[in-house]
């Protein structure tokens, strides 16, 4: 197998000794492997937190570091947060992994995928429709998913799969065959084009390439189903086609199931026909997997699952039939374990997916061995964390980085397209007023939208003053660095229809940043304050102090999006001073301690002060006599520091203040 012999003196010889796969040398015999992490943005390209997550495992010293799960088509998505390879628009962001993974010593790998039945879509792939054979295992196994999760979770969860077996109507046509054949081809040309040494196919999981490969799911009578030799054929015809897309050397990997645990499933004997096919097509590795997600749940299967390398005898029966690398996975806990498996033959190299991510130092650990891991304690929080859509978190990290990663995946909802929402004259010169607070430095080139409601009445005034705004608008932006022109339209309604119109506007531009002006008179403007969620939410008006800017907190978690929004606009101007105020109405003792512990988790600057205000009062009047005697332009606060009875008893902090105020701009938060 090429093997590169290399005097090595630590206690896991083998652990550390290079090996070839494909054309790249690979430093040690350590694999991340690809766990769907949840950290991209909702168009699919990697979040600054992402590439920060990947390049922390390059830097663990894994040799190999494969990146989870990038569709490569929409209808292919496993998540709302997933990363995409099917537009040459993420090329970009996907160079900047492969880059930092690269910069750190490792082989970086991308893995394409197609879900397949199992994607977030309203009309998913699949090879053939769900059956009355198969119908009754897959309710059954949506039970022990449903049982697997905290009882509020579950209706919710239950709604949404029950609405997706419903939907596995439908087989795919050869015209969708040839599409998706297609788009893992130009996928993989994407990636090696970003830079990536290598790609692997995500045939597991009971994603899309494994639908095919299972009788369980492949009812299709002949052709692409049928036998065996039939169900190999899609995947095939993607290698192939994969091949022709690629340079001749450019290695691609397959993530094989060698265990279905479902009737008619993939079972070992055919894993093992497919794996030396595969070889035969000039597959550079084979990384094993076992169980989907019909039977990963089940009490037995978890069972099994937990025990220490529970795929080793499947693996050694596979590495003894081929003579490509092999990558074993499933609990691979110590440095000790992963070097009896490579002296024993098992496998090449030793695939770290969950105890790399509990412990990062693991390889470092086993280099200098009397450390001791902190073990995946496979408690299942992080695979639950990504089915609810929350990002991975792991329980084992320290507390202030998992409250980060929580932080930082909510931040993956939020963004900074701007839209200015101007219905009179009055809130023209409004806005004029407020510049400085509507336009800060660009942020990833989103330029103010501005949208202008008028009546169906014909309001010549109105017409002018709007022209006028808009080349002043133009002009202000120039100097500020914006080299486009904000985008404007006029929507044309009744009065009565602005509400419905402006709320459709912000659904459908994504908008993330919301700026209205105050008026009394028209209720449906302050409701719009509260009915758009997570979301920046601002009141304009006109006071004469608008750089004085009070930040009340409840010091809660809430807290760190209203310190992140500000860290990420408004903080780093010198124009603005900012007060940090925190209304105690009971026993005091840690709030400072709090603050500090908020801080760091934010990245914010150890020496901001918080201003502790003790009253006996309700929070609203202290708050609002703070803001007078003070003459504090501008308020920034959270939405919602009050959820679920108490706010329905006591009332939002926020409205309160907003009902007070008098002149001065509110930004809500959520």
């Amino acid at each position: 197998m090429n093997q590169i012999k290399k005097e090595n003196k630590t206690e896991y010889p083998l652990l550390f000794r290079p090996l070839k796969v494909g054309k790249h040398i690979i430093g040690n015999r350590v694999v991340s492997l690809p766990v769907h992490s949840g950290f991209a943005y909702r168009d699919g390209r990697p979040s600054s937190w992402m590439m920060d997550f990947y390049a922390r495992l390059a830097n663990s010293g894994a040799g190999m570091v494969i990146v989870a799960n990038t569709a490569v088509s929409p209808d292919g998505q496993v998540s709302g947060f997933n990363l995409r390879a099917d537009k040459d628009e993420f090329i970009q962001g996907l160079s900047k992994i492969a880059d930092a993974i690269k910069k750190n010593g490792s082989i970086a790998c991308l893995q394409l995928n197609h879900a397949g039945r199992f994607a977030r879509t309203k009309q998913p792939l699949l090879p053939s429709p769900i059956t009355s054979s198969n119908l009754s295992f897959n309710v059954e196994s949506l039970k022990g998913f449903m049982e697997f999760f905290p009882f509020e979770k579950r209706f919710s969860l239950t709604r949404y799969f029950i609405n997706q077996i419903k939907s596995w109507r439908r087989s795919m046509t050869s015209q969708d065959r040839e599409r998706v054949i297609n788009d893992f081809a130009g996928a993989a040309f994407r990636a090696y084009q970003a830079g990536f040494d290598m790609v692997e196919l995500h045939g597991a999981n009971g994603y899309l390439l494994c639908q095919y490969l299972s009788a369980f799911t492949n009812k299709i009578p002949s052709d692409f189903g049928g036998d065996f030799t039939g169900r190999t054929r899609f995947p095939l015809e993607i290698i192939r086609k994969m091949k022709k897309k690629l340079p001749k050397d450019f290695p691609i990997g397959f993530r094989l199931l060698l265990q279905e645990w479902v009737p008619q499933g993939i079972d070992l004997p055919e894993a093992l026909a497919f794996a030396k096919i595969l070889e035969k097509e000039g597959i550079a590795y084979l990384s094993v997997s076992a169980g989907t997600y019909n039977s990963l749940f089940s009490p037995d299967v978890l069972k099994n699952m937990a025990r220490p390398a529970y795929l080793r005898h499947e693996t050694a029966k596979l590495t003894s039939q081929v003579n490509i690398p092999t990558i074993i996975s499933g609990r691979i806990t110590t440095p000790s374990l992963a070097e009896k498996l490579l002296q024993d033959g098992t496998a090449d190299l030793i695939g770290l997916g969950r105890p790399l991510r509990a412990d990062p130092r693991w390889v470092a650990k086993a280099k200098a061995p009397g450390q001791k891991i902190i073990q995946c304690r496979n408690c299942n929080q992080c695979l639950k964390q990504v089915v609810l859509e929350k990002g991975f978190n792991c329980r084992q990290w320290p507390k202030l980085f998992q409250k980060r990663t929580e932080l930082e995946h909510k931040l993956l909802t939020r963004n900074y397209r701007t839209l200015w929402i101007i219905a009179d004259i009055n809130d023209i010169q409004t806005f004029k007023h407020s510049l400085p607070l509507l336009v800060q430095k660009k942020k990833d080139g989103y330029y103010p939208t501005i949208l202008f409601l008028q009546d169906i009445v014909e309001d010549q005034n109105f017409d002018s003053a709007r022209q006028n705004f808009i080349q002043w608008t133009e002009n202000m932006c120039e100097r500020l660095g914006f080299k486009d022109s904000p985008r404007h339209y006029t929507i044309r309604e009744p009065r009565e229809n602005w509400e419905k119109a402006v709320h459709l506007e912000i659904n459908q531009g994504n908008h993330g940043q919301i700026f209205i002006c105050s008026n009394p008179s028209q209720p449906w403007r302050e409701r719009l304050l509260y009915k758009e969620r997570a979301r920046v939410l601002v009141h304009l008006n006109t006071h004469s102090h608008p750089h004085r800017i009070m930040v009340p907190v409840d010091l809660s978690d809430a807290t760190l999006l209203v310190m992140m929004f500000l860290k990420q606009t408004h903080m780093d101007n010198k124009k603005f001073s900012f007060n940090f105020v925190h209304v105690v109405t009971g026993p005091s003792g840690q709030e400072e301690l709090r603050w500090k512990e908020l801080k760091k988790i934010v990245g914010l600057d150890k020496n901001i002060p918080i201003e502790l205000i003790f009253t006996k009062k309700e929070v609203v009047s202290a708050l609002i006599k703070i803001i007078q005697t003070r003459e504090y332009g501008t308020i920034v606060m959270g939405k919602r520091g009050l959820s679920g009875i108490k706010q329905w008893l006591l009332g939002s902090v926020s409205a309160g203040v907003l009902h007070k105020l008098k002149g001065q701009s509110l930004f809500l938060i959520d």
